[in-house]
């Protein structure tokens, strides 16, 4: 398998859902995940009506900071010890995208 995306929660009240992805280190770097994540924002957008789109980041994952920034995501913050990772819990960059006004 190259990667997976999916989505990570669904807010009903304020239309949002965050989105999570991984790319297998076999095929990094080859825009798998800019295309996946570039179909999910036009799809939220276009067939499911969300209003925004959220997504986190490990700090030292530039990679993935760049794949959401070229996706049109803006940096909201840092949410320190977000996530249980590896054994210890891992501060994330989060990231969100406006879909709707």
């Amino acid at each position: 398998m190259a990667g997976s995306i999916w989505p990570a929660l669904f807010v009903v009240h304020s239309r949002a859902e965050g989105l999570g992805y991984w790319v297998d280190k076999d095929y990094a770097g080859g825009g798998l995940a800019s295309a996946a994540v570039r179909v999910i924002v036009e799809k939220s957008r276009s067939e499911l009506g969300l209003h925004r789109l959220e997504a986190g980041t490990l700090l030292h994952n530039v990679a993935s900071q760049r794949v959401l920034l070229k996706a049109g995501f803006r940096k909201i913050g840092m949410a320190p010890n977000y996530l249980h990772i590896a054994g210890a819990w891992q501060d994330h960059n989060l990231y969100q995208i406006i879909l709707h006004d």
